[in-house]
């Protein structure tokens, strides 16, 4: 079935002044590796990629706070994903252990099976009373109405892409349940598998989603995003 295409947003839209806070029940977690982004080894040595992770995921922190969302967890992937998490004053949830589940692997885009499995994990952890929200770690441009656009989608599911057609934000509404999708095309594969199950779906083409860090061209054109400023944290660690 073919997904709708994303909506996107006024500019008028993006002001977040005297925007109430969302459904306080509402958790967000956020998928942490700070050994990760082995794509920019050639730009940034493993310190500093580890430093702009961590940057990173402080301007993510800052829009999820802006936004209103206190239940905010990182779902670690190493053991200084899991001390960032304890600094910032935010529960860790571990990985799960044991070989990943060949069932899980699906024709036609392969899935990145350690991150469904970890994302899996976590929302099953934190149960279905309330909207969840899986949030990638790697948005600088993020802000608080891209947040608040997809916890006020009425849609069973609401999906940000990234501008590759990943994931950038998943947002479940209560009660509501899929097997995660992440890897190649995993914004259009999250939308198919939910409406198969009879749910709602709604994407969004939301500016502070469409750029995440994984390449040096994705470096390289953070400045050209005028429109949306670079998060301060960001911004600081690469002097922009």
């Amino acid at each position: 079935m073919s997904l709708d295409p994303p909506r996107t947003l006024p500019q008028s839209a993006l002001s977040v002044a005297g925007v109430p806070g969302p459904d306080a029940t509402a958790i967000a977690l956020i998928p942490l590796r700070t050994g990760g982004k082995s794509r920019l080894e050639g730009t940034l040595d493993e310190g500093r990629r580890a430093g702009l992770v961590l940057a990173m995921l402080d301007d993510v922190l800052a829009a999820l706070h802006s936004a209103g969302l206190a239940d905010i967890r990182v779902l670690a992937g190493d053991d200084a994903a899991a001390v960032a998490a304890g600094t910032r004053g935010l529960a860790a949830l571990s990985d799960p252990s044991g070989p990943a589940s060949p069932d899980r692997a699906g024709a036609g885009s392969p899935l990145d099976v350690r991150l469904c499995r970890a994302v899996d994990a976590g929302l099953g952890r934190v149960g279905t009373v309330g909207q969840r929200l899986v949030v990638a770690a790697d948005l600088p441009l993020l802000d608080a109405q891209d947040i608040r656009t997809l916890l006020d989608s009425p849609a069973d599911v609401a999906v940000a892409p990234t501008s590759s057609g990943g994931t950038a934000l998943l947002r479940l509404g209560a009660g509501v349940t899929i097997p995660s999708q992440y890897g190649p095309g995993s914004a259009a594969a999250h939308g198919r598998i939910a409406r198969a199950q009879g749910l709602s779906v709604e994407m969004f083409d939301l500016p502070g989603a469409q750029r995440d860090i994984d390449r040096a061209a994705d470096l390289d054109g953070l400045h050209l995003h005028g429109a949306r400023p670079v998060g301060s944290s960001t911004a600081s660690f690469l002097a922009i």
